[in-house]
């Protein structure tokens, strides 16, 4: 029987953008039920005792606040994490280590002074940055430090880079326009110094859970350079060490919620 997180969660919703990683973490809940919203399978079950909603979003801003649209509304999650890949900005986060958000921006938005708004700025929020609820983040943080120093993880990533994955905190930034050349990344940093990672789906999550008063946390795997020198096979990175990664991530954060 599920029961509630000391933390005060009764649901969580669990999501990810794509197959490999869907796949593994729904592999691992307790008598599933899928429920089809539209093109997506929401799957309701149990995971170490915790009621939970696990969902594919797809890829992109607009799929992802869909998704977590329906989970709130729909299936009444009081809590979301979103794990899953994601490509580093800076020399010191490599391929495999674990970047949880402090907080969540969106690199794609700019209304150039209309509505008195500067660049990243979210129109109705007011705000560029918007954070992680702290408890989560916490929870997060420690789970990424867990799975980096297991060895099982580390094992796999031996296949695709000689350095031991590590866990970094920062600012994640997502948008529509997939990041690949040094120049774009560059120009990211240059307007946000404590970017980490960029992607294309956590900042609309933060925007709706934000909007609707949801705590949200974000962990990604790093799998590049987000610079178009891409070094290993991306699908054999994102159906072993990628998917295995965002796998022991959820294992961990749901264990430590279920008992925060």
């Amino acid at each position: 029987m599920s029961q509630e997180s000391q933390s005060g969660v009764r649901r969580l919703g669990i999501v990810v953008a794509m197959d490999q990683e869907f796949n593994r973490i729904s592999a691992g809940l307790t008598s599933p039920e899928v429920v089809r919203i539209g093109p997506r399978d929401f799957l309701c079950a149990e995971k170490s005792g915790l009621a939970v909603v696990c969902v594919r979003s797809r890829i992109g801003k607009v799929a992802a606040a869909s998704t977590a649209t329906s989970l709130i509304n729909q299936f009444g999650v009081d809590a979301i994490v979103f794990t899953g890949v994601a490509g580093g900005v800076t020399p010191h986060i490599g391929v495999g280590d674990l970047v949880v958000a402090d907080a969540l921006m969106q690199y794609d938005i700019d209304l150039k002074g209309i509505l008195k708004c500067n660049r990243f700025d979210i129109p109705l929020l007011d705000v560029a940055k918007m954070p992680c609820s702290r408890k989560l983040f916490e929870i997060a943080i420690s789970s990424a430090r867990e799975v980096v120093s297991k060895a099982e993880y580390c094992a796999t990533m031996r296949a695709f880079s000689p350095h031991l994955p590590k866990s970094h905190v920062g600012v994640i930034a997502s948008g529509d326009t997939f990041i690949n050349s040094s120049e774009e990344r560059e120009e990211l940093l240059r307007h946000i110094s404590d970017l980490a990672c960029v992607e294309m789906e956590g900042g609309a999550v933060a925007q709706v859970c934000l909007e609707h008063g949801v705590p949200f946390v974000v962990c990604r795997v790093i799998s590049d350079s987000a610079d178009g020198d891409a070094r290993l096979d991306f699908e054999a990175f994102l159906s072993s060490a990628a998917s295995i990664g965002s796998n022991l991530f959820i294992e961990a954060f749901v264990e430590k919620l279920r008992g925060a």
